[in-house]
Formats: structure tokens, C-alpha cells, sequence
């Protein structure tokens, strides 16, 4: 079984907590909330998909370049998850 470890629930959270102003009130629909739900996710994909060339290409070093494409991955995908909890919680 796959649990949310305490450090990635503390990343979550702390991203919530520094949603920017604009996103700081509650969503006028859930639809506002899938397309901004959506433009993180986008930003993942293209950090998944493009971020390694950009990584190694700022960082001239393989073993540097791949720690910064995967750090660069989880803060994205932190921001999903932020994301995806604001919605599952305006739900309730």
C-alpha cells in the first residue's frame, strides 16, 4: 500500500498555504478549479517531458542536471496535488 508520507503532506500543505493572491479566494465553480487544476498539471508535463534538456543545459554536470530536472518534477507536481486538494476540499 502506498501512504502520503509525513515530509510530501507538509510540502502539500506549505503550498496551499502560499497559493498566490489571485487563486486566495474560493473557486466561482469546480470548472474554475479544473482549469487551474489543468495549467499546473500542463506545467508538469512539460517539466517531465522538456525540463531534462533544460536542466543539463544549465547545470554542465549529468549527476547536477538530474537532481535539478527531479526537484524541479516534485515542486510541479506539489503544486498538482496543492491544487487537486483545493478542489476535494471546496467540495466538501
Amino acid at each position: 500500500m502506498i501512504t502520503l508520507n509525513q515530509e510530501t503532506a507538509e510540502a502539500i500543505r506549505m503550498e496551499m498555504e502560499s497559493i498566490p493572491e489571485k487563486y486566495q479566494r474560493p473557486f466561482i465553480s469546480v470548472h474554475e478549479g479544473l482549469a487551474v487544476l489543468r495549467e499546473e498539471y500542463i506545467e508538469l508535463e512539460n517539466e517531465i517531458f522538456f525540463g531534462e534538456k533544460k536542466a543539463h543545459t544549465q547545470k554542465g554536470m549529468a549527476s547536477d542536471s538530474q537532481a535539478i530536472w527531479k526537484e524541479r518534477i516534485r515542486r510541479e507536481a506539489i503544486q498538482v496535488a496543492a491544487m487537486a486538494s483545493r478542489i476535494i476540499q471546496e467540495l466538501t
